[in-house]
């Protein structure tokens, strides 16, 4: 059936039609083709909210399969946090480790002071370490570095840089660490 024998049939039921026919037609097709657009789309919507909800309830699966923590209380939260603390018997081990952290940067520690303070009620004991060092500013920085990365117990309390000349390479630093243990094991 060529294109020319549609036309004329269409033109031939348009004819017998009339005029009200032929807009009727024309509402019946656009409705059907409005209807199959908006089915189309909502059903899209359909899946996409329905694959969503299937996202929604496997997550909630997943989270439910986990183990639950209890809430803990204070006492065993309070033992968790010291727990990180070495205690006092590891002080000279961790002044071992401060001083190879001077030694490996090459720089040269000839005296050190040592003070513990120490209040009533604190559980951590904390032990001042002043140390003078001698060295590179690039020295000093990796060695500050080195000791406050090796343990979590101890901090950097004061730092003081001198310099002689402007020039000079060497310098002159006084380094307060602080090392806080724990006094009740």
């Amino acid at each position: 059936m060529s294109w020319v024998t549609v036309q004329r049939q269409a033109s031939h039921w348009l004819d017998r039609l009339g005029l009200l026919g032929s807009v009727g037609v024309m509402l019946i097709v656009a409705s059907v083709l409005t209807w199959l657009t908006l089915v189309q789309r909502d059903e899209q919507e359909l899946v996409r909210v329905t694959q969503g909800i299937a996202d929604l309830q496997q997550q909630e699966a997943e989270k439910s399969s986990l183990p639950s923590n209890p809430v803990l209380g204070q006492e065993e939260q309070l033992a968790l946090f010291y727990k990180n603390f070495p205690t006092e018997l590891q002080v000279p081990d961790l002044l071992k480790q401060i001083f190879k952290a001077a030694d490996k940067e090459g720089l040269t520690l000839e005296t050190a002071e040592y003070a513990v303070v120490k209040s009533g009620t604190d559980r951590l004991v904390r032990y001042r370490v002043a140390l003078p060092v001698k060295g590179s500013f690039k020295q000093m920085i990796q060695f500050m570095d080195a000791v406050l990365q090796q343990n979590i117990a101890i901090a950097l309390e004061n730092a003081t840089f001198k310099r002689e000349k402007v020039d000079d390479g060497q310098i002159e630093a006084r380094l307060v660490f602080v090392l806080l243990v724990d006094s009740q094991p």
